[in-house]
C-alpha cells in the first residue's frame, strides 16, 4: 500500500485547499487544534486499518468541516454569526444541487461549481457598492483570505455579575491562510478605505485568524481573551450548538448572557401599553356620548385602565432573565435546505403548556394529496396554560375572566372542559390540492372549499358540543368515525378526511417531517400536491418557472430533555 494522499481531494473549489497557517512558535503556544489533529491523526490510523487509506482521507474530507470562528473569539461571547463558504463537500454538492433547480439562481448568480466563492462576494462589493475598485483579488486577497468568517458581541468586562452593555464590543472575525500577507493585506484595505471615507479599525493577527475591532488594543484583547478561553470549548456554546444539529452554512448563537441585555433592552422601550392611544379629552363644553354597542370585552374608551408603560413587557422581561442560550444552524442536506435551532424551553413558552407528542397525529392520517396541514397535540390543562399565557403577555390589557365568561354566555360552553373536549388530544387543520387560493379572499360562501379539520378524541361529545354551537348554521358538516371527528365547507371533503389516509408515510412528509413521531406540532406544504401551485403561479411564466422545483416544506417543533427543538426543512424535486 503506498502512503496516504498528500492533501484531501476538493468536491467543490472554493478557491483554495483549507489548512493550517505557518506561524511563530510565539503563534504555536495556543494551539487547541493540535488536540485534535491528535484525535483525527489516532481516528485516521482506526481508518487505514479498517477500510484502506484513501478511502479514509476521501471520506473524511467529504464530511469534515474545519475550524470554526469559535476558535478566535473568548468564552465571554455574546452573541455569534458565522458564515462557512467551504463546508462539507456533502453540503457544497447538495447545496448546488438545489439551487441550480431554479432558473432565478442561473440568471442572477453567476457561480459555477468550480468558482471562487471569496472572489465572487469580493467582487460583488466592488461592483455594487464600488467599494476599493483597485484592490486586486488575485494579488491582495487571495493569497490570505479563508473561507470563514463570523460577526459577534463579546463581553469585555471583569466577568462579575450581569454584563454591562457598555462592556460589549462588536468583532469580526476572518479566516487567513498567510499571517503575513494578510497583514499586507489588511494594510492596503484600511489605505483604501480611509480614502474613501471609511474606517476599517484595528486588527490583531493570531494563528489561523485575524480579528477586527474598533481599535487594534480592542481586537488584541478579544485575541488575548480567546487565548485563555475560547468560545468554542465553553459548555454553553457547545451544549446549544451540538442541540442545533450538524454543521452547515451558518451557525448563529446566543449565550445566557444575552437574555438579561435583552430584558434590559425591552424595559428600556416600554411594553405593549406604551404604544397604546390615550383617549382624547373632550373639547370644553361637548358631552361624552359612550354609544350603545359596547364591546363586552372591551370596554369604551373612557373606562380603559392603562396599565403602566412597562407593564406588558414584564413577562417577556422575566421569560428573557431566564435565558439558558440558543443556537441555530442553517445546512443543505439530502437535496433540501434545513433551518435547526434550540433553546430552552422555558423561553420558547413550550414549558407552560402540558408536554405533548401528538402534534404530527392526525396529520400522518390525512389524504396524501393534502396540500397544506397544520396539526397539534394536546395534553389535559393546556386551555389554562394557553389562557394564562395570553394574559401574562397582555401586560394586563386582557382581562381573561371576563373573556371567558363571555364566551360561555354567548356559546353555552363550559371552559375549560368543553374547549379542551373539542380539540381533543390531536387535531390537524387540512387544506386540498385542488383548492384555488387565488379565489378564497373573495370568497363569500366557504361551500364547497377543500378545508376541515380532524380531532382525534371523544367523538360523541365532540359532534354533541358542534350541535351545540350549531356548526350546520354556519356551512360547516361534520361527522365521526371510530376515534376522529372531520368538520369542513364540502361533504366530500369530509368524507376524505375521515378515510384512511397515509399521507404520514409520504416520501413528501417524512422528508420535511422526520420528526414526526415526537413533535407537539407541525405544519406541512406539499407543492406537487392537486394544482394549487400552479393556478396560484398561473398568468407568470417567471414565477411558475421557479416554484416549480419545490417538493415540500415543513416546520415542526418537538422538546426533549428541557430543550426545545424546531426545524425548518424545504425540498426540490
Amino acid at each position: 500500500m503506498g502512503p496516504p494522499p498528500s492533501g484531501p481531494p476538493e468536491f467543490l473549489d472554493s478557491g483554495r485547499s483549507s489548512g493550517p497557517v505557518p506561524s511563530s512558535p510565539a503563534d504555536g503556544a495556543r494551539r487547541p487544534a493540535g488536540r485534535r489533529r491528535a484525535v483525527i491523526a489516532g481516528g485516521a490510523i482506526a481508518g487505514i486499518a479498517a477500510v484502506g487509506t484513501g478511502g479514509y482521507f476521501a471520506w473524511s474530507a467529504y464530511l469534515a468541516t474545519g475550524p470554526q470562528p469559535a476558535e478566535a473569539l473568548p468564552a465571554s461571547t455574546v452573541a455569534y454569526v458565522s458564515v462557512d463558504l467551504d463546508p462539507s463537500g456533502k453540503q457544497k454538492l447538495a447545496a448546488l444541487d438545489a439551487l441550480e433547480k431554479f432558473p432565478a439562481f442561473e440568471e442572477n448568480v453567476d457561480v459555477d461549481r468550480d468558482d471562487d466563492l471569496r472572489q465572487s462576494l469580493v467582487e460583488l462589493v466592488q461592483r455594487e457598492e464600488g467599494v476599493c475598485p483597485d484592490i486586486d483579488y488575485a494579488d491582495d486577497i487571495e493569497p490570505w483570505l479563508g473561507d470563514r468568517f463570523a460577526m459577534a458581541a463579546v463581553d469585555l468586562g471583569d466577568g462579575g455579575g450581569d454584563v454591562d452593555p457598555d462592556d460589549v464590543t462588536p468583532v469580526g472575525v476572518l479566516q487567513v491562510t498567510d499571517a503575513d500577507a494578510a497583514e499586507e493585506g489588511l494594510e492596503k484595505l484600511l489605505g483604501c478605505l480611509a480614502e474613501g471615507g471609511d474606517d476599517l479599525g484595528g486588527w490583531a493577527v493570531q494563528g489561523d485568524w485575524v480579528v477586527l475591532a474598533e481599535t487594534d488594543e480592542l481586537a488584541q484583547e478579544v485575541t488575548d481573551a480567546a487565548t485563555d478561553a475560547p468560545l468554542s470549548d465553553d459548555d454553553d456554546f457547545q451544549r446549544w450548538t451540538d442541540a442545533a444539529g450538524d454543521e452547515g452554512i451558518l451557525t448563529a448563537y446566543a449565550a445566557p448572557a444575552a437574555g438579561p441585555l435583552l430584558a434590559e433592552a425591552v424595559g428600556s422601550f416600554g411594553g405593549l401599553a406604551a404604544a397604546v392611544p390615550s383617549c382624547p379629552a373632550p373639547a370644553p363644553g361637548a358631552s361624552v356620548d359612550p354609544g350603545t354597542d359596547v364591546d363586552p370585552v372591551v370596554p369604551p374608551c373612557g373606562d380603559v385602565e392603562v396599565p403602566e408603560p412597562d407593564a406588558a413587557a414584564s413577562a417577556l422581561r422575566e421569560q428573557l432573565e431566564d435565558f439558558q442560550g440558543m443556537a441555530l444552524k442553517v445546512r443543505f442536506d439530502d437535496g433540501g435546505l434545513e433551518v435547526e435551532a434550540a433553546t430552552g424551553a422555558a423561553v420558547s413558552g413550550l414549558d407552560t403548556l402540558p408536554a405533548s407528542e401528538r402534534g404530527g397525529d392526525v396529520v400522518a392520517t390525512l389524504p396524501d394529496d393534502t396540500a397544506m396541514a397544520l396539526g397539534l397535540g394536546f395534553e389535559e390543562g393546556w386551555f389554562d396554560s394557553f389562557v394564562g399565557g395570553m394574559a401574562a403577555g397582555s401586560g394586563g390589557l386582557l382581562d381573561v375572566d371576563e373573556l371567558i365568561a363571555t364566551i360561555e354566555q354567548e356559546t353555552g360552553l363550559q371552559l375549560p372542559e368543553d374547549a379542551e373536549a373539542l380539540l381533543g388530544e390531536s387535531a390537524a387543520l387540512a387544506v386540498g390540492g385542488d383548492i384555488d387560493l387565488t379565489e378564497v379572499a373573495g370568497m363569500p360562501d366557504p361551500t364547497g372549499l377543500p378545508v376541515g379539520i380532524k380531532v382525534r378524541g371523544d367523538t360523541d361529545r365532540i359532534e354533541s358540543l358542534l350541535e351545540q354551537l350549531d356548526a350546520a348554521a354556519a356551512g360547516v358538516e361534520h361527522r365521526g368515525d371510530g376515534d376522529h371527528v372531520a368538520a369542513g365547507f364540502s361533504a366530500d371533503y369530509v368524507d376524505s378526511l375521515l378515510g384512511d389516509g397515509d399521507l404520514g408515510d409520504t416520501d413528501a412528509y417524512r422528508d420535511v417531517i422526520p420528526e414526526s413521531d415526537d413533535a407537539a406540532a407541525v405544519l406541512f406544504v406539499n407543492f406537487d400536491a392537486g394544482s394549487w401551485l400552479d393556478r396560484l403561479a398561473e398568468g407568470d411564466d417567471e414565477v411558475a418557472a421557479n416554484v416549480e422545483p419545490l417538493s415540500a416544506a415543513g416546520l415542526s417543533a418537538w422538546v426533549d430533555d428541557d430543550v426545545a427543538h424546531s426545524l425548518l426543512r424545504i425540498t426540490v424535486d
